[in-house]
């Protein structure tokens, strides 16, 4: 059943504020891997390669912390766990900053990665509990918006002193950032208001539960998976993205990053104003409609010639992708209880994460043998799939 109590006060902006500077603070952490690569396998004196390796070892860590403490945190109040993560993270930050060894830097990446995991989750659930759904389109824009400032804010600045001051800084200044939003946490983030409830079984048998339970529903597995196809098929457009515009029209590097961070601005745009537009017109019209014109736009994109035209039909790519981000978190917390929330976005996350590796390979094999036309089909096939399985998915209090 679905909880639709609204809460008795005004979520406080400062609450939200911390939660989103939380996020914003793992995805710049996971992002900012890719442009000090090579500095960190230099200084350990190891392959690229298997510096990259880390990635997924965050990634795994970050699924399997998330599904086991998302369902924790049902129990009761999630808030000491989100402190607990942002303690976590900083430890792990600082281990990486004092790393003697390639070994040690891994293991502590991998940490963060379970970290930062567990406050993805929580994020979403937390501002899902505190805000009503009717306004919730709004709240997860900002949400949404993290996810796209990220790489074209936090990623430039933080290669930027990296470059000036080396890749170990930028673990000091995480570990700082954590330390600081645990303690802000602490003053402003005060959850008294939920209600501990009665749990008369094992906490594995009910997390057990839980994700059968959502799995053997056709309105929550519809939910969950299309965050598969959601991330899965933006995924395999963007990664191929920058080798097909160096072959097809022979931009430089310096070019591919203006269009992606045209793009960018594009998406972070569109992710505020559809979290406000969700809330009129409402989520599952806007994110099914997102996701339509997705797929539509994709298909056009190898037949766009270079220059102005390009770089519009990028753009609208961008604004149609980001247009989905905040409706359907919205959308998807409202279909469960608050009591089973943290798993079911815990679980959302992890089946994002497989979206998104399963479309990356997909994508190598197709750019490799049928060119990036196949992969576009690729993608916008994903989005297409995401768009129907929106048609599962009733408009709550509709």
């Amino acid at each position: 059943m679905v909880d639709t109590r609204l809460p008795d006060h005004e979520v406080p902006g400062s609450v939200v504020a911390s939660l989103i500077g939380l996020l914003m603070l793992g995805l710049v952490d996971n992002q900012i891997l890719s442009p000090i690569l090579p500095e960190i396998a230099s200084s350990f004196a190891v392959d690229v390669a298997r510096v990259g390796l880390t990635v997924s070892g965050y990634a795994l860590a970050a699924a399997l912390a998330a599904l086991v403490v998302g369902s924790l945190s049902d129990r009761g109040r999630r808030r000491p766990f989100l402190i607990a993560a942002c303690v976590t993270f900083g430890l792990a930050s600082l281990a990486a900053f004092f790393s003697g060894s390639f070994s040690t830097f891994a293991a502590a990446r991998i940490l963060a990665g379970a970290s930062a995991g567990v406050i993805s989750a929580l994020v979403v659930a937390s501002i899902a509990d505190r805000v009503p759904y009717q306004r919730r389109g709004r709240a997860m824009g900002w949400v949404a918006s993290a996810y796209f400032a990220a790489p074209i804010l936090g990623v430039p600045v933080g290669s930027l002193l990296a470059d000036l001051y080396g890749w170990r800084t930028l673990y000091i200044l995480f570990a700082g950032a954590a330390v600081g939003l645990a303690a802000v946490m602490l003053v402003w983030y005060a959850d008294s208001h939920e209600k501990r409830e009665a749990e008369p079984r094992s906490w594995a048998s009910e997390t057990l539960g839980k994700y059968s339970g959502f799995l053997k529903n056709k309105v929550t597995l519809a939910g969950a998976l299309s965050a598969f196809f959601v991330s899965g098929g933006i995924t395999s457009f963007v990664t191929y993205l920058g080798a097909y515009l160096s072959g097809q029209f022979g931009l430089s590097t310096t070019a591919i990053g203006m269009v992606f961070l045209l793009s960018g601005g594009a998406s972070l745009a569109g992710a505020l104003a559809a979290g406000r537009l969700s809330d009129r017109l409402g989520k599952r019209a806007v994110a099914f409609w997102g996701s339509l014109a997705l797929a539509s736009v994709i298909l056009v994109v190898p037949a766009l010639g270079g220059g102005i035209s390009l770089y519009l039909g990028l753009g609208v790519v961008g604004l149609a992708a980001a247009s989905r981000v905040a409706p359907l978190q919205s959308l998807v917390t409202e279909l469960v209880s608050r009591q089973t929330r943290g798993a079911y976005v815990a679980l959302r996350n992890t089946l994002s994460q497989l979206g998104i590796a399963v479309s990356a390979a997909a994508g190598a094999s197709l750019f490799a043998v049928k060119g990036y036309g196949a992969v576009c089909i690729l993608a916008a096939t994903f989005s297409l799939v995401a768009a129907l399985l929106l048609l599962w998915v009733e408009e709550p209090g509709s």
